[in-house]
């Protein structure tokens, strides 16, 4: 999301006269944040499976589902590469996550666009390869900077992991701000990524709410007015499940009123929705994400803190109407594969014109996992450049400004006539900021055959 402020200038024939600036309105950046249980990590498979980042028999320059969750309009937001990707069922940051990382690289040409956390998460007993394979994350350095990586452990640490919480595998709470500007507590937000246990059992989900506590009670240990995200495979069968209400409860487990959850799909947290049984209700088939080859099951959510959901200002906010299932709108019918022809989701919103057709798609989600990616956008907050000076020189226009975007690109755009529509205005300089105070130059800006010019600044 771009914003525009305007300047404006009259360059006369005896020079520049007549200056005025308008301070920079607020900018925005938007996120687009997805989660995926892919699977990499039983029956020998280490590695991405085809059609993740490259199709079956194809190569990553040509792409696959993580590549394709960048090429979708989602309610009136355009298409644009995925921002950060949580992960489930890894074997290991070398074996599974590095590959992703370097197929989106190849894919976009940019080395270093792409990285990973650092940090190895791991599992009951301490084991990488026990129980489905450890969290991860995967984010755009270009409009991203982690700022931590968390594990959060039961009581005991790592050591406690297993049948005696709940936790099987280690959740992992990252810290993330938009990259170029400093950190602070407008731009500041969490994601948790968790693996709940799996099965249908009491003992299943006694465990799935031993790990849901452990996340509540964690996120009190953050900022009163923390903007939260809690996602990943909660391998739930209803709304009513205990491990399910705890996450979008008022007060976590401690008592302390902070931290309450709201899901999308759920939004008044009804706890009559059966979520694994057979039925013919678009509204409901829609949600489903498990299985791409066989949908029966909705496992993987975006749960969002109320300031996150209901847009409070200062922080990161939900676009809303972009929470979805990729590739699922409810057009595939239960037991179905979002590759039987009958799947109509990427049929209106995929951008025009994309790197991957959405027959490919179709068949890359068959093959990449079992699970289908759920994605939302976000807004985060920028800081807005002021401009401190403006001038002229010969028939060039100066202009300095502070608070900007580091590493940010700052197009200037001129028309003769202020009402002109801005889509019609003409590009005429882009530079780039190399820090929080920058200049702008823009090359023969003026010109004396006319008696006046407007300037407009589009910010990143």
């Amino acid at each position: 999301m771009k914003t525009l402020f305007t300047f404006f200038t009259w360059a006369l024939l005896v020079g520049l006269a007549g200056l005025s600036v308008r301070p920079a309105d607020a900018q925005t950046r938007t996120l687009r944040i997805a989660t995926q249980n892919i699977e990499a990590d039983i029956n020998n498979v280490t590695a991405p499976l085809p059609g993740l980042i490259a199709p079956p028999g194809g190569t990553t320059a040509q792409g696959g589902v993580v590549e394709g969750l960048g090429e979708e309009n989602l309610a009136g937001d355009p298409a644009q590469p995925v921002d950060i990707l949580a992960l489930q069922e890894t074997t290991s940051n070398p074996l599974t996550v590095a590959p992703i990382v370097n197929g989106l690289n190849t894919f976009y040409n940019t080395p270093g666009l792409y990285t990973n956390s650092a940090y190895q998460a791991t599992e009951s007993s301490g084991d990488v390869a026990d129980g489905n394979g450890p969290n991860a994350i995967i984010y755009n350095t270009k409009t991203v900077q982690l700022l931590a990586s968390v594990p959060v452990d039961p009581p005991g640490g790592t050591d406690k992991l297993g049948s005696t919480y709940g936790e099987y595998r280690e959740v992992m709470r990252y810290e993330f701000a938009p990259a170029g500007v400093a950190p602070a507590a407008s731009n500041e937000f969490y994601i948790y990524v968790s693996h709940y246990k799996s099965g249908t059992s009491s003992a299943d989900l006694t465990d799935r709410t031993g790990e849901a506590q452990i996340i509540r009670n964690d996120e009190t240990s953050l900022p009163a007015t923390a903007r939260v995200l809690y996602v990943g495979d909660y391998n739930i069968s209803a709304s009513s499940e205990t491990s399910y209400t705890d996450m979008l409860t008022s007060k976590a487990p401690n008592g302390i009123a902070q931290g309450q959850g709201v899901d999308p799909f759920n939004v008044s947290g009804s706890t009559s929705i059966n979520w694994a049984a057979s039925t013919t209700s678009a509204a409901l088939l829609m949600t489903m994400t498990e299985h791409s080859y066989d949908l029966e099951y909705r496992d993987d959510f975006q749960i969002m803190t109320t300031n996150v959901y209901y847009g409070f200002p200062g922080g990161l906010q939900y676009v809303s109407g972009t929470y979805h299932t990729f590739g699922n709108n409810g057009t595939t019918p239960y037991y179905g594969s979002v590759n039987s022809g009958s799947d109509t989701a990427f049929q209106t919103n995929l951008v025009k014109g994309a790197a991957i057709s959405a027959a490919q798609l179709y068949l890359d989600l068959t093959n990449a996992s079992d699970h289908l990616p759920v994605v939302a956008d976000y807004t985060i907050p920028l800081p807005a450049a002021n401009l401190t000076g403006a001038g002229g020189l010969g028939t060039n226009l100066l202009l300095t400004a502070v608070n900007g975007v580091t590493g940010g690109v700052y197009t200037v755009f001129m028309s003769a006539n202020l009402l002109t529509p801005p889509a019609n205005w003409t590009a005429i300089s882009t530079n780039v900021a190399a820090g929080a105070s920058f200049t702008l130059t823009v090359t023969n800006a003026f010109s004396r055959s006319r008696s006046a010019q407007f300037f407009r600044l589009q910010t990143p």
